[in-house]
């Protein structure tokens, strides 16, 4: 048996619960499949759900913490008797899936792009050293991994499995959340999004992000930042791509007056075109870009966007 924890909104699941369910699919020599809906409120999420696998279990815990995740999951799967946990890779997701390893006594294989199974254990490969290598890894089961964003086909309904609600012994919280912030953003998750139009330093102002802006709105991409830039107070951290901010692998990304230090380029530098303007012919980025654009950005932005318009039309 399979259990996917299945990431959503409180609406809707996301793109990576779709992915994370593909992936389980791929391992069916190991049994049947069933997914977790964990939160509040879960019910229409878990109608959707039931779309895509046969059994759907609900757990109604409240907000989240990395313990009450974990004790859902780890419920869920005593209750199903799944061997192998997936989830979406994500920040929320590394802090719970460790907890549920324990409590398992699985193994944890994180990030992963592609996994496979002989029926007695799990193989996987992810990137290490900063995305510069791909290395393989192999445990036995128990397994708990996560599967890394915009690496496998989204899942289609399959039919109308059934819903069971479970019921979960809430653990002793280790942190009393005392506020929580949540942003609150319009378009496309910077995780998922096909198509990532960065904007870095060199844009000069917060102002002008208002055409990285408007060029990822024409592509139905979403906007990333350097950390340069969410630390001068531009951009929001949520669209931080780089080492301490993002990693993602768009179809496409294209890098506005980025100079592509080392630590940027390990949060996109697995992306499947790379497209880099920047006036300085010897900055960093180009060595990575399949397309480069030696030039003034404020130039070349506006014609950026008239392509982009010419295209949507």
């Amino acid at each position: 048996m399979i259990l996917v924890v299945l990431d959503h909104d409180t609406t809707r699941l996301r793109k990576g619960a779709l992915e994370a369910v593909s992936r389980a699919r791929q391992l069916a020599a190991l049994g049947a499949i069933a997914g977790l809906v964990v939160g509040e409120n879960t019910s229409a999420v878990a109608e959707e759900a039931r779309k895509y696998v046969p059994t759907v279990y609900t757990a109604e815990v409240g907000g989240y913490t990395p313990e009450r995740w974990a004790a859902a999951a780890y419920a869920a799967a005593q209750k199903s008797g799944a061997q192998v946990v997936v989830a979406p890779s994500s920040r929320q997701s590394r802090t719970w899936t460790a907890r549920l390893a324990l409590k398992m006594g699985a193994a944890l294989l994180e990030d992963t792009l592609e996994t496979a199974t002989d029926g007695s254990k799990i193989t996987a490969t992810r990137y290490s050293f900063l995305n510069r290598v791909t290395e393989k890894q192999a445990a036995s089961l128990p397994v708990v991994f996560t599967a890394k964003p915009n690496t496998t086909p989204v899942a289609e309904p399959q039919g109308d499995g059934m819903i069971e609600a479970l019921t979960v012994e809430q653990p002793a919280a280790q942190v009393e959340v005392l506020e929580r912030m949540s942003e609150q953003k319009k378009g496309v998750s910077l995780s998922e999004a096909t198509v990532v139009v960065t904007g870095g330093r060199g844009l000069g102002s917060p102002e002008a992000f208002a055409g990285v802006e408007a060029l990822a709105n024409s592509l139905g991409g979403a906007v990333g930042a350097t950390r340069a830039v969410v630390d001068a107070g531009w951009r929001p951290y949520g669209e931080q791509v780089g080492q301490t901010g993002k990693t993602v692998q768009p179809s496409a990304y294209i890098a506005l007056a980025v100079s592509g230090a080392v630590q940027h380029q390990a949060g996109m530098n697995k992306s499947k075109y790379i497209v880099a303007v920047n006036k300085d012919a010897e900055a960093p980025i180009f060595k990575v870009a399949d397309y480069g654009i030696v030039g003034d950005v404020h130039q070349v932005l506006p014609a950026m966007l008239e392509a982009a318009k010419k295209l949507k039309d």
